[in-house]
């Protein structure tokens, strides 16, 4: 009798413990209804969202048909960093037909070494920019540190819109070469603060690391900027200039939203107009997957590159005046092209200088106004380039005094 009299206890007990909890559950489900979730994940985790991503392919090759018997209002200057002729051909056997630059009926190669021998972009973009040779490291200045101008600075002179687009972070070595002093590339604040001060219109690219400073906002705003930093902001916002976006918080591989097609597109709406412009777009990365010995990745490279020369060439060929440039800063990688032209053979094989820069000649394509008469030579030097440019605006705008927007910096 007392062992089955235990027995009911137990039960009993069990059966209130399994009321209380059910109880217990039912008001939290209560509460639930009634109060926010609590997020325990870390803040960095709640609020960091992934990239948009673009679908990479290469374009269809066409060729356009653009006007060269007029006289140059806007240039573009396309640079593909580290792109040499080897790797637009193995792109091409991947793509298994030719690239948009192909379709540029102007055609000749450009010597890239530096005072230094082998060139970095820092003296590569100030040739480009400025037509003097300078030391690797130095951003638009000369061999004594002294300024050189600028083709941006040239530009603006004689009335021209002006923009940047990368997609390295803006102060990076190529855009800083268009508009900056300095005898170092790696001051990447100095040269932003040079670059808003020079008033640049449009400048697109990654680097919020270094525009998202207190200090930096507070610059941007007093200098009358629209600061964006979405792609939804580009694609969605009735944008007037001047206008920066920085949209990665350091530089942005193809694939990541929005695309250097889509940035070059903004550029150019914002940019054209009765003023005339010059405007300089860089696919950055083919230089870095390249310095990774990463082929998969450079032709992802490529094939961003390619969209936005098709895109921008389709663009100038309803826009006359329009003089659009294709080039290089240098090689990198010392990229081969494998013997049997097989797309599985275009490998991390045909990479063979451990990534670094070389000094192998790379090629330039031009097209548009007065791409005939402009170039002319088999064989040209990158200071060239910035000779040419000025020659063309000097024909269109004339003669202006020398300007510099910025004193250098060291």
């Amino acid at each position: 009798m007392k062992s089955k009299f235990i027995k009911s206890i137990a039960v009993l007990l069990c059966m209130l413990t399994i009321c209380v909890v059910f109880a217990g559950c039912t008001q939290q489900n209560t509460n639930k209804a009634t109060e926010p979730d609590i997020i325990t994940a870390p803040a960095t985790e709640a609020v960091v969202t992934e990239p948009l991503k673009d679908n990479l392919s290469f374009v269809p090759y066409t060729e356009y048909n653009l006007e060269e018997d007029t006289e140059v209002k806007n240039i573009i200057l396309m640079i593909g960093d580290g792109m040499g002729e080897n790797i637009i051909e193995n792109a091409e056997i991947i793509k298994g037909d030719k690239l948009a630059m192909r379709g540029m009926p102007y055609k000749c190669y450009v010597t890239t070494d530096s005072l230094d021998g082998t060139t970095d972009s820092a003296a590569a973009s100030t040739a480009m920019s400025c037509g003097v040779k300078t030391h690797n490291q130095y951003i638009g200045v000369d061999e004594n540190k002294e300024a050189v101008e600028t083709i941006i600075e040239f530009s603006k002179a004689r009335g021209l819109k002006t923009g940047v687009v990368a997609t390295q972070i803006i102060p990076h070595a190529t855009p800083a070469g268009m508009i900056a002093h300095t005898d170092y590339r790696g001051l990447f604040n100095v040269i932003l603060k040079q670059m808003i001060n020079a008033n640049v219109d449009v400048m697109y690219g990654g680097g919020s690391e270094y525009t998202d400073t207190a200090k930096m906002q507070q610059r941007i705003e007093n200098s009358g900027y629209t600061y964006i930093k979405t792609a939804d902001e580009l694609y969605n916002n009735s944008l007037e200039t001047p206008v920066i976006g920085a949209f990665n918080w350091g530089g942005m591989y193809a694939g990541n939203l929005p695309s250097l097609t889509d940035m070059t597109a903004s550029a150019l709406e914002l940019l054209e107009g009765e003023d005339g412009f010059f405007l300089m777009v860089e696919e950055s990365y083919i230089d870095i997957t390249e310095a990774d010995m990463d082929m998969e990745g450079t032709i992802k490279e490529m094939q961003s590159f390619d969209k936005c020369i098709d895109y921008t060439l389709s663009w100038a060929e309803t826009h006359p005046g329009t003089l659009v440039i294709v080039t290089a800063d240098h090689e990198t990688g010392g990229v081969i092209v494998p013997e049997d032209r097989k797309p599985e053979s275009v490998n991390n094989d045909c990479f063979t200088s451990d990534g670094e820069h070389t000094s192998t000649n790379v090629a330039l394509f031009a097209a548009g106004a007065k791409s005939g008469e402009l170039f002319t030579e088999d064989m040209i030097d990158n200071t060239d380039i910035a000779k040419i440019m000025r020659q063309a605006l000097n024909d269109t705008y004339g003669e202006a005094e020398v300007k510099f927007l910025n004193e250098v910096s060291q």
